[in-house]
């Protein structure tokens, strides 16, 4: 018996084969090699311990059935299915949702698609037509693994062999489940603020005091969400809405625009609800690329806070999008400079990194009040708008006193042990 005929022994007392492709005369030389040497490959990352599972999944254009050419010992026990033949099903059956999303670096969204198995079949038939077509297939399913539910993201390139008849998708599945608890607190989010942005809209020629109330209810809801993440965040809010109204009353601000941006500046970090606690909550400097996530929280913000129709929500979705700008053009996320920074952006600038520097962090000791004012007169002309920093140094006394009653009733002092 060649070595060829013996292909289909060997693979299974090696790698467990348990598939059609290598067993059967009918596929092309080409298909059995690509395959083989697919298999060998998937089989030595599993071995040396990579986190993701690698597979190998086939059907045949047009038909709707689907048997993995590979899974490997984790698969199949994620799965507590011991025949490999078996495994398609056993997915099948174990799925209860699937959720489809689109991200990059400057934009994330998630499409839900709560299904029933009719359903739930067609978008899979859908997924496996465009990815014949694109070559490559990206999906998250929400799956019970010992009765506990598991999200697993799914990235695989898709190669088609027209002279066998057959596609296959070369994969692996990664688990995302912390991810997307966080996408999901988001997606909800962005539920309840689109069912207050409609309320608002039905209201707003009505009852200007009842409008107010329900945009502040927007807002607590929204910022109760960010305290949830971290617990420095409400005495930290609190202290940015009195000191950015100081600095704007002094600056000239109307009465209206100052209220606004009183109640506005506490979403200016509504972002970092899509950054993931490892990273958010780290103790010690972040890697440059944790920074780059970081930073990612203005545009995530502002999406977030984009399409409202109320003066309010534009004024805080202007705030989380420019609150890092800098006045000499070295800030993110686009680099404004000077008077294409917006006010309100350049106030909560300020504000916020003074409030930073006397706050105590996971990463850092809290600054001295003194030591915090040098550092924003410092940095006058490079990082903050050189007359915002004038009003802030004539506006000491008052800043001191919201400084004072924090570190009195005890929310600052462990901030200021630094």
């Amino acid at each position: 018996m060649s070595s060829k005929d013996d292909l289909p022994g060997l693979f299974e007392k090696r790698y467990s084969y348990s598939g059609r492709v290598l067993k059967r005369n009918h596929y092309s030389t080409k298909l059995k090699k690509r395959l083989a040497k697919a298999v060998v490959h998937l089989d030595a990352l599993e071995r040396i311990g990579t986190p993701i599972v690698p597979y190998i999944a086939a059907w045949e254009p047009g038909n709707g059935d689907i048997w993995y050419e590979y899974a490997g010992s984790r698969l199949r026990k994620m799965l507590g299915c011991k025949a490999g033949g078996q495994l398609a099903e056993a997915f099948r059956e174990n799925l209860s949702k699937q959720y489809l999303y689109r991200k990059n670096l400057n934009n994330a969204a998630v499409i839900r698609n709560v299904t029933d198995k009719k359903q739930l079949e067609q978008g899979r038939q859908y997924i496996r037509r465009l990815a014949e077509k694109t070559g490559k297939s990206e999906a998250t399913y929400k799956v019970d693994l010992n009765g506990k539910p598991c999200w697993l993201k799914d990235l695989a390139r898709i190669e088609t062999y027209p002279d066998s008849e057959i596609v296959l998708s070369i994969g692996s599945l990664s688990d995302v489940t912390d991810q997307m608890r966080l996408e999901e607190t988001l997606s909800r989010t962005r539920k309840e603020l689109e069912y207050h942005r409609n309320k608002l809209e039905s209201l707003v020629n009505e009852r200007t005091a009842e409008l107010h109330e329900a945009q502040l209810e927007v807002v607590n809801r929204l910022v109760q969400a960010a305290e949830f993440r971290d617990d420095q965040t409400g005495s930290h809010n609190k202290r940015l809405s009195m000191y950015c109204s100081i600095i704007g009353e002094a600056y000239g601000l109307t009465k209206g625009a100052n209220w606004l941006l009183y109640h506005a500046v506490p979403m200016h970090d509504v972002g970092k609800l899509g950054i993931s606690d490892s990273i958010l909550l780290k103790e010690g400097p972040l890697t440059p690329g944790e920074y780059d996530v970081i930073k990612g929280h203005c545009e995530l913000g502002s999406d977030l806070l984009d399409g409202g129709k109320s003066d309010l929500l534009k004024v805080a979705r202007t705030i989380a999008l420019t609150h890092h700008e800098h006045w000499d053009g070295s800030g993110y996320p686009s680099g404004l400079r000077r008077g294409q920074i917006p006010l309100a952006g350049r106030i909560a600038a300020v504000c916020d990194v003074f409030d930073a520097l006397t706050s105590e962090r996971p990463y850092k000791k809290a600054w001295k009040f003194d030591e915090a004012v040098r550092e924003i007169a410092r940095l006058r002309g490079v990082n903050f708008d050189p007359e915002i920093v004038d009003v802030f140094m004539n506006s000491l006394s008052d800043l001191k006193r919201v400084y004072m009653e924090y570190a009195g009733n005890g929310e600052c002092g462990k901030q200021r042990t630094g």
